[in-house]
């Protein structure tokens, strides 16, 4: 029997709700720029409205990694509420995310970004990944790391089973992101200049990713059709 999720408790609910509306700030100008100010000033007011019932659901691994992540996730299901309280799909929310991200990477020096890359599929940030997995599979989220070996085309390879990223947007009422949920996981490889192909997704039941030093980022089919549009 795996364990029970263990959920964040109040006093950070509350410094997450403080810090939401810096979060949105740093959003503002780019959707003004794509929905105009009217809109933007909506799906920033409809964000913070409804933050407090999110924080609430959020999940902690206590793993300041997969923490993090949980953190910066609930501020995007309340973004993406706000967005579609102004008819914005969530086909496009992937995809302004994904643009926003990219912009950030831009600002950062290439190599400097790719140095980050070779650090973090570097065999003692592996040791640590690997501890953190553990870690991570004694809270509820099973998740296991493979190093590549000679005989391997990757560097690294995550499964993970169960997957509470998925779990946690569908109890906040999104899991329509379902099909596109990877997308920061492969944004943030290529702003690192890693390769990364998912072997296998949620619907197999087992999430599988492999890393590579080089090569190119290949897309999940889902996520790749609106990249194009």
């Amino acid at each position: 029997m795996e364990p029970d999720i263990e959920l964040i408790d109040h006093n950070k609910q509350v410094k997450l709700i403080k810090s939401l509306p810096k979060y949105l700030q740093s959003k503002k100008k780019a959707l003004e720029a794509n929905y105009g100010a009217e809109k933007a000033s909506t799906i920033i007011r409809v964000a913070n409205e409804v933050y407090p019932e999110i924080v609430c659901r959020v999940p902690t691994f206590h793993s300041t990694m997969y923490d993090s992540l949980m953190v910066l996730a609930s501020k995007m299901v309340a973004l993406k509420k706000g967005m579609k309280a102004v008819g914005i799909s969530t086909r496009e929310f992937v995809k302004f995310n994904i643009e926003q991200t990219r912009s950030s990477a831009n600002k950062v020096p290439k190599a400097l970004r790719r140095l980050g890359g070779q650090i973090y599929v570097s065999k003692p940030m592996r040791r640590y990944l690997n501890k953190v997995a553990q870690q991570v599979t004694r809270n509820g989220w099973p998740t296991k790391l493979i190093h590549g070996t000679k005989q391997d085309d990757f560097v690294m390879s995550l499964e993970t089973r169960n997957c509470q990223m998925v779990a946690f947007w569908e109890s906040a009422g999104e899991g329509d992101i379902r099909p596109y949920c990877t997308f920061f996981d492969f944004t943030s490889a290529e702003a690192l200049g890693l390769g990364l192909r998912q072997v296998s997704d949620i619907d197999s039941g087992v999430c599988k990713y492999c890393f590579y030093k080089n090569g190119q980022v290949k897309w999940p089919e889902s996520i790749e059709h609106i990249l194009e549009n």
